[in-house]
């Protein structure tokens, strides 16, 4: 039996979490993207692999480990057994684009909100009808007008990346409804959101990430190679689900969640130049009924394997 809880994760830098494949386009290296959408992904390996490095390294104020080693194997689990923590996917929610009217809007498309909506109505088993309400009125200003994105403003002149915001796309929704969405999208409010055609968003993932020239100095201090690396850009949003099994010593779940959600842990490759620092927070206007009551919803059967 697990309990589920969802997070967003927010690029403080660029990140590169690598796919390991080999790439013949513009870029040298890629990251790492979901086979069907095509959008950017953490994968579950790479997840837990991050946190676990973080949780072992974790130290007090006094020099201290926070974890000891037994608690560490609690929570990831060893080669024969699992931990009491499933390590899910982290899908990319919102990302941020160059704009010709402020810094840059957040980009999303319907099909990565009603992903996203579906996993919390799924896991959670809480109300998201005001959810869903936003983007079915944002998915039906977009077939309405045939626009390539709507916003929630008024944005005459607009244009985000190579697209322009078309006359009247402008979608109304009662104000509440903009409050629970920006708290739900980790937003203070909806003013520099824009909901892209569903193809559009999914062409910019594929081809419009930014890339960067890297440059490996040998030790002679010349130049030995010139490659190109794909990035997730800084303040890009991302939603992870972790499940927890139920467990009577909650001691090292505690500090995990503590850290999780107070430290900035990075993920990928590229630390020492400070690529992929992010930092955490929990969903916590959702799910919180389950949370309260510690009562899972969702029953898993694990089989020891390895982790």
């Amino acid at each position: 039996m697990i309990q589920h809880k969802f997070f967003l994760i927010e690029t403080l830098t660029n990140t590169c979490v690598g796919s390991g494949d080999v790439s013949f386009g513009i870029a040298d290296i890629t990251i790492q993207k979901d086979p069907v959408t095509s959008l950017p992904i953490f994968n579950p390996s790479s997840v837990k692999g991050a946190l676990r490095e973080h949780m072992e390294k974790a130290v007090e104020a006094n020099g201290e480990k926070v974890f000891s080693d037994d608690e560490i194997e609690i929570i990831f689990g060893t080669e024969n057994k699992p931990g009491i923590v499933k390590f899910y996917e982290a899908r990319l929610l919102l990302l941020p684009l160059r704009s010709s009217q402020k810094v840059f809007y957040y980009a999303t498309s319907v099909n990565a909100l009603e992903e996203f909506k579906e996993a919390l109505k799924d896991f959670c088993k809480e109300d998201v009808n005001e959810f869903d309400a936003f983007i079915n009125e944002a998915k039906k200003q977009l077939e309405q007008k045939k626009a390539d994105f709507v916003v929630f403003e008024e944005a005459e002149g607009l244009e985000i990346e190579d697209y322009e915001y078309k006359a009247d796309c402008k979608v109304d929704i009662k104000n509440d409804t903009k409050e629970s969405v920006s708290k739900i999208l980790g937003l203070p409010n909806l003013s520099n959101l824009a909901v892209f055609n569903n193809d559009i968003f999914k062409r910019i993932c594929e081809n419009s990430l930014p890339v960067i020239a890297r440059n490996r100095i040998g030790d002679d201090g010349k130049s030995e190679n010139l490659f190109y690396e794909e990035v997730l850009p800084r303040r890009s949003k991302l939603w992870l689900m972790l499940g927890y099994h139920k467990v009577d010593n909650k001691d090292a779940l505690d500090k995990f969640e503590k850290i999780l959600k107070n430290d900035l842990i990075q993920f990928g490759g590229n630390a020492s130049i400070g690529y992929g620092v992010t930092k955490i927070k929990e969903i916590d206007m959702l799910c919180k009924q389950q949370n309260k009551n510690d009562s899972p919803t969702t029953e898993v059967k694990d089989e020891p394997g390895k982790n």
